[in-house]
């Protein structure tokens, strides 16, 4: 019995090691998971925000301030077409000179290019959510694991202790 508990505290040494070191891996990721989601919770990404990304989030970021531009462009140049063709906006645009027209057209572009960023920012928000759940059930599966581990650790080791005595105890000292 001494060796075969001696093996098991061999493989549940190496088996807790991996344990921890998958908790650790999944920990940092929620960790840089975090940053980066709350670089973009305002829809954009400054200077400052974009340096201190961590590198495993980078690639993404970059993707997002990509797509996010692109989508932000499309939509913003989407409802100002739509806005242009009402008789409402046509007959104000009719009284107005010709540099307030265009102070306006640039008011509604902003206005529509950050409602369309922060409407991205949530989706991206979302995306990064239903992400942190899943490695958080990782997690906790692993935090389980880890602990049955352990107490198999603890069992295997005093059984061995015992193994230990038992040769030691019985008088066959070589």
């Amino acid at each position: 019995m001494f060796l075969v508990a001696s093996s098991m505290v061999s493989s549940l040494i190496y088996k807790k090691s991996d344990l921890e070191y998958q908790l650790a891996k999944i920990n940092q990721e929620i960790q840089d998971l975090k940053s980066y989601a709350e670089n973009i919770a305002d829809g954009g990404v400054s200077i400052g925000e974009m340096l201190n990304t961590p590198s495993t989030m980078y690639g993404r970021q970059l993707m997002y301030m990509n797509s996010a531009s692109q989508y932000c462009q499309l939509s913003a140049q989407n409802q100002m077409q739509q806005l242009m063709q009402t008789p409402y906006y046509q007959n104000m645009m009719a009284q107005q000179q010709a540099d307030v027209q265009q102070s306006y057209q640039n008011l509604m572009y902003k206005s529509f290019y950050d409602k369309a960023q922060a409407q991205f920012a949530r989706y991206e928000s979302k995306l990064l959510h239903e992400k942190e759940k899943t490695l958080e059930q990782k997690k906790t599966s692993i935090l389980s694991n880890l602990e049955i581990c352990k107490t198999q650790l603890s069992h295997f080791k005093q059984e061995t202790q015992q193994g230990i005595s038992d040769f030691y105890g019985n008088g066959n000292r070589g």
